[in-house]
């Protein structure tokens, strides 16, 4: 019995034993698990915290560089530039405690190293994290970098006919049986109203029509290979595709397009104008007059066999030659004209009335140049005042914006062969004095003031080639009289096909007129 009581209580020391010594094992076991699971837990928690403020640097540094980018684009100072790129960085996106980003213009690395035009920003933001620390060896605090590069290129708008005025009624406009056939895309900004491609009412409240297509059940009406309208269309069915058996290229309520030319510079002296004052010059069959007004003393008749432009063109008898300059006016009706390759800035005198440009007759050679037309207080020096125009809307009612500009009528007859600058073909200056053009004219072969508002007319039956590059008039109305083939494509306020003529504009490898636009690249 004794024996067996002492047994019992020997076994019973042993098991408190044994149990206080699994209790401290628990323990230690548990104190490790626990590690493990906040390291987990961690892990999970950190990183994906660690990734939302990465992806708040990353969208924090593209938002710098673009900002960076476009302020450079529009002609600030590289300290600017850089203020531009830490205001973005740290205020607009919340980045209070962040350092100052490092800003390098030009990129210090990467594709674009050393080029100028592009701006290269890093950021970094340091983070604390919530429970990762608690592992051996792992920091509390963590930077978080980021790198962006923005900059501008040129880029030419692919569209055959852009029309921009959203107030315009039509914007675009084929009524009178005549037919558009645009072998490209047409985009139309009017917030007219009308029906959508499935003849369904757009009951946008506004009266008019986006777009008109003429007579119904008939080959007239509009051809492209895709048509977006902002607002609606009177007869959906006449809007058909420029390749026969393709599907209708119609799709209205789609969003505005911005203009593509917007950042295409004022044409000044430090980018192609002669300043020099060429007066008013006419020119018709049987007179010329107004080359003694020529300041520069270039303008002038031949007696033949003159060599031009540094050789470029050789003088028939009795042809008039004239250059690059500021005109007053320039009337060209008939008689033989060689226009010297440049810009040719019409800017029209208050009390002139009538036609700034007008060219309805003769022969005309004229491969090379661009007309630029504006207000009669158009300052080549600076480009004022138009370099203040941006996006700034056209005043109402024809009336003269408050800077008091007087504009003058555009007239041009379709025959004539046109042709825009163009830096790869000729190396301008060709003449005397004249300023080099700027590669950024490229393309263009009319340019009128974004705040002019006039009307410009293209009468007569155009052959294939006449008038080719871009013709570019933010608010003006373009009006087409007449038919023909143009290799040109038309950047306007609105269009209007008139009459019953065939008119086509061929979009494939024609020169574009191109604005630098910002990108993000990296």
């Amino acid at each position: 019995m004794l024996r067996h009581v002492m047994r019992s209580s020997k076994t019973r020391n042993l098991k408190k034993r044994n149990y206080f010594r699994r209790r401290g094992y628990v323990m230690i076991k548990f104190a490790l698990l626990l590690l493990i699971l906040l390291g987990m837990a961690g892990l999970v928690i950190d990183a994906g915290f660690l990734m939302a403020q990465h992806r708040q640097v990353h969208n924090a540094v593209d938002a710098a560089a673009l900002a960076a980018a476009m302020a450079r684009l529009r002609g600030s100072a590289e300290g600017d530039a850089v203020t531009t790129a830490t205001i973005y960085f740290k205020q607009y996106n919340g980045l209070f405690s962040a350092p100052d980003p490092i800003v390098n213009i030009p990129p210090a690395s990467g594709a674009y190293a050393g080029d100028s035009n592009f701006v290269e920003v890093i950021g970094t933001l340091q983070v604390s994290t919530f429970l990762i620390h608690v592992l051996p060896g792992v920091d509390a605090q963590h930077n978080v970098q980021a790198r962006a590069v923005a900059g501008y290129e040129p880029h030419a708008a692919g569209e055959g006919v852009i029309t921009l005025n959203p107030n315009a009624r039509p914007g675009l406009d084929v009524s009178g049986g005549g037919t558009l056939r645009v072998n490209g895309r047409i985009v139309d900004n009017s917030e007219g109203g009308g029906v959508d491609e499935n003849n369904e009412p757009i009951n946008n409240g506004n009266n008019g029509f986006a777009a008109r297509a003429g007579q119904p059940n008939s080959d007239t009406g509009i051809y492209a290979t895709i048509v977006d309208v902002v607002g609606g269309v009177d007869r959906p069915d006449q809007f058909k595709p420029y390749d026969p058996g393709d599907s209708s290229p119609l799709k209205t309520r789609q969003p505005p397009e911005p203009d593509p030319l917007i950042n295409l510079p004022t044409p000044t002296m430090n980018n192609g104008v002669d300043p020099t004052l060429r007066g008013s010059v006419s020119v018709t069959n049987t007179n010329v007059n107004g080359l003694s007004t020529d300041q520069g003393g270039l303008n002038f008749q031949a007696v033949g066999g003159e060599e031009v432009a540094g050789g470029l063109h050789t003088a028939a008898a009795g042809e008039v030659i004239l250059h690059p300059g500021v005109y007053d006016s320039l009337d060209v009706q008939g008689g033989l004209v060689y226009l010297v390759p440049g810009i040719y800035v019409t800017r029209h005198k208050p009390s002139g009335g009538g036609n700034a440009l007008k060219i309805t007759g003769g022969t005309i050679t004229a491969d090379g140049v661009m007309f630029y037309n504006t207000g009669h207080n158009f300052k080549a020096s600076d480009g004022t005042p138009d370099i203040n125009d941006g996006s700034k809307a056209p005043p109402g009612n024809n009336q003269p914006p408050e800077d008091g500009a007087n504009f003058g009528d555009i007239s041009i007859t379709a025959s004539m062969t046109l042709s825009p600058i163009d830096t790869s073909e000729f190396k301008y200056p060709l003449h005397l004095n004249g300023p080099a053009v700027s590669d950024k004219f490229d393309g263009m072969l009319f340019y009128q003031r974004r705040r002019d508002g006039k009307g410009v007319d293209i009468t007569g039956d155009a052959a294939e080639g006449g008038l080719t590059g871009t013709l570019y008039a933010k608010w003006a109305h373009f009006k087409i009289a007449g038919q023909g083939t143009y290799d040109a494509q038309f950047v306007v306020g609105s269009l209007d096909i008139a009459g019953q003529g065939n008119v086509t504009l061929l979009g494939g490898g024609q020169a574009r007129g191109k604005a630098n636009q910002v990108y993000l690249v990296e």
